[in-house]
């Protein structure tokens, strides 16, 4: 795991500057503690932060090819390297280092620009071909790697990180049409940022500087769901899951260093560690945070579920306090605008982690794959909701929008609120809806007249509703559809994301089995009705864990690290709050209403409406630009 930077003058030929490239490299120090390398010939140049996890002591990058005419430098990790590294030897190929980045330039002198299929793990590559005067950047499959670049009067400049970037003295002029899409999501969809000069490579593509072009190509995309194995009952398709999640376990905890996992009670990672320790015999150490409100906290079921396979659990119960001494090193971390404040109790259960371990487990992936998402079946509600005569639903409305507000964790008066929000739309944008922040009728009130004036549509369905042509295209039944879109759009821009910023801002890896090609490719073979039952979400994977533990946790409902910020706001990070949406905070931004915002604080304050995920969006928001706009 680690971090990498690059110039490329390909439109100049300008020498690079050693000293730019240092800084770039200097910015991202705690995505690799451990070591740096740099190669800088003429146009092109390379920095490379290193967190040793593989071959410690020759796995020094860049790493080249054996006459010096390919470099590469990547973050991540390949999981397949040492069949991949047999395989090319036999092709004639030789190495001089044990390490999994040496696999990728033999690869590419064998296939080419095909090289990123024949990998199976999580990366970011930049390879330089010398005698071609070509630069590849290439994402992984499902965006578990972030990579930025932006184009310059001088070529291409690219790092794992947008701070990174902006010490390669690219412009931080804000993209307001990414600030609308991010008001909307909660994140921003790729290839946005929220600068106009930086673009993310979206996940699965590939962008090529050859000569004076520039191209970009998808490499890989889901292929369609595989009926082999529509005949197959549950307990076949549990026990084949257990299997191959069995073999991507021993494949991931490749380590030359002691490997954790992160484990909130959730199903995916109560899988994942009862899969390693009862078929793996991995006795991995656990973390996992807790919170005093028992709606929210989780620590019960994860001691269950340790207890019962022998493992040890390393706790951390979270508290406003300790936050509020950290909050601002958090906020400094997210370069682009995240709603996401799962993200706090992420950044907490890494730092404990790192105390023990380089690199863990953790279960994203497996909502969007394996359908574990309440609106992945909803619509099927929704659809005989919109059969009710109007009168009739317009009185239930009236009678949901009277139901007390709750700050438990998605309380039922929020779920029915939400519901009743976006069932009069068809699946499409309902599913939007639901998912929705700010719609447009708020956005008018939030946002100066000069900002919309300048956007195209208040409603940027379009960021997610390309992705709803794609799968319609290919065929894709309603819910494959839902889990397609949520696989090409929220999973590498969100959870993905903020993994890998609160992890590695402590100088953490997080391997992620469920992304694993094996059981992405497992996943398309298990037909949706098998995926979810009734209202039951990722079925298989609950069948698969209760081979290990008991059904109150396996068939339990949905968790994962969410914190109960909208009590924090109102309690001891209430003052945090009101200093960062204060009118002269708001005034450095210029678009913000500061009465409108006043009005979405005081409603949560006094209990007429839930508002924190608005109030923690703008937070967020307000202290991106002060950190990377305004700077």
């Amino acid at each position: 795991m680690c971090g990498i930077a690059g110039i490329c003058n390909y439109k100049t030929i300008k020498p690079v500057s050693p000293d730019i490239l240092e800084a770039m490299s200097q910015e991202i120090i705690h995505r690799g503690p451990d070591d740096d390398g740099f190669y800088i010939k003429d146009h092109i140049g390379f920095a490379f932060r290193r967190l040793s996890i593989i071959d410690l002591n020759t796995g020094h990058q860049p790493i080249h090819n054996e006459n010096k005419t390919v470099w590469v430098i990547f973050n991540g990790e390949i999981y397949n390297y040492i069949e991949l590294a047999e395989d090319l030897r036999k092709k004639g190929h030789s190495f001089y280092t044990k390490s999994d980045t040496e696999v990728i330039v033999h690869l590419y002198e064998e296939y080419g620009t095909d090289f990123p299929l024949h990998l199976n793990g999580m990366f970011a590559i930049a390879l330089w071909d010398e005698n071609k005067n070509t630069l590849m950047l290439a994402r992984d499959r499902a965006g578990i790697k972030p990579l930025y670049y932006s184009e310059t009067n001088d070529g291409l400049v690219f790092a794992s990180e947008i701070k990174s970037l902006l010490k390669g003295n690219i412009s931080r002029l804000p993209d307001y049409e990414a600030v609308n899409q991010y008001l909307s999501y909660g994140y921003i969809p790729s290839p946005l940022t929220g600068f106009q000069a930086i673009r993310k490579l979206n996940s699965g593509h590939m962008l090529i500087c050859s000569g004076n072009a520039l191209t970009e190509r998808e490499f890989w995309d889901l292929s369609h769901t595989d009926t082999s194995a529509e005949s197959y009952n549950e307990d076949k398709l549990a026990d084949l899951l257990i299997e191959e999640l069995r073999t991507v376990l021993l494949r991931q905890t490749r380590s030359d260093v002691p490997v954790g996992i992160f484990l909130s009670g959730g199903i995916d990672s109560s899988l994942i560690a009862s899969v390693a320790a009862e078929k793996c015999n991995l006795r991995l150490n656990a973390f996992t945070i807790g919170f005093k409100d028992k709606s929210y906290n989780e620590l019960p079921t994860a001691r269950k579920v340790t207890k019962r396979l022998g493992l040890t659990l390393h706790e951390f119960l979270l508290s406003e306090d300790i936050i509020h001494n950290e909050i601002e090193r958090i906020m400094s971390f997210l370069d682009e605008p995240l709603f996401d404040y799962s993200a706090i109790p992420m950044y907490f259960v890494s730092k404990l982690a790192r105390e023990k371990v380089k690199t863990v487990v953790g279960g994203e992936g497996g909502d969007e794959l394996f359908g574990g998402y309440q609106t992945h079946y909803i619509h099927k509600i929704a659809g005989i909701y919109r059969k009710i005569p109007s009168g009739i639903r317009n009185g239930m409305k009236a009678v949901i929008d009277t139901l007390p507000e709750s700050h438990n964790y998605l309380s039922t008066p929020y779920k029915l609120k939400r519901f009743a929000y976006g069932a009069e739309f068809p699946y499409d944008k309902a599913h939007y809806r639901w998912k929705l922040l700010f719609d447009s009728d708020e956005k008018l009130k939030l946002l100066s007249r000069d900002f919309t004036d300048s956007l195209k549509d208040l409603e940027p369905f379009y960021a997610m509703g390309r992705y709803f042509n794609r799968a319609i295209d290919k065929g894709y039944s309603i819910q494959e559809q839902l889990m397609y879109v949520d696989f090409k759009t929220f999973l590498q821009d969100d959870p993905l994301q903020k993994t890998d910023r609160m992890s590695m801002a402590n100088s953490l890896e997080v391997r992620v089995p469920l992304l694993d090609n094996a059981i992405i490719e497992f996943s398309r073979r298990i037909p949706p009705n098998k995926k979810i039952k009734g209202v039951q979400t990722k079925y298989i994977l609950r069948k698969a864990l209760s081979r290990f533990q008991s059904a109150d946790i396996a068939f339990g409902k949905k968790r994962g690290f969410t914190p109960p910020v909208a009590l924090w706001i109102k309690h001891g990070l209430k003052d945090y709050m009101l200093s960062s949406l204060s009118s002269k905070a708001l005034s450095k931004v210029g678009f913000l209403n500061h009465r409108h915002v006043a009005s979405i604080m005081n409603d949560h304050l006094n209990g007429r409406a839930e508002n924190s995920r608005l109030i923690w969006a703008l937070i967020v928001l307000v202290n991106w630009f002060r950190n990377y706009v305004s700077k």
